[in-house]
């Protein structure tokens, strides 16, 4: 969980232009975003039993699984609605060039 609230914050915290390349030009972090999300699945569905193996976790009922997902989607979906509230209520930040 720990690991997907943490990609949560890194998608939707990194604002992109103008202070720094947008997501879709900075390529290692889109990936590692990507990835990460794709680890998280694969561990959440228990995909390979290997993989689950070798990071010791419990093979978990399929009910519980689904209230995992549930909580990670609605944790991405209210940070990301509340970063996208503030930022409409208090605007941008715009960077200020002395005069």
């Amino acid at each position: 969980m720990s690991m997907a609230m943490q990609m949560a914050t890194f998608a939707i915290n990194y604002k992109g232009h103008p202070f720094m390349e947008s997501l879709s030009e900075n390529r290692p972090l889109l990936w590692s975003i990507a990835l990460s999300g794709l680890a998280i699945v694969g561990l959440l569905s228990g995909s390979s039993p290997e993989f689950n193996e070798q990071f010791s976790l419990v093979d978990i009922p399929t009910e519980f699984k689904l209230v995992i997902a549930r909580v990670l989607v609605v944790d991405f979906v209210a940070a990301l609605l509340v970063d996208r509230v503030l930022q409409f209520l208090l605007g941008k930040g715009t960077p200020r060039l002395p005069s």
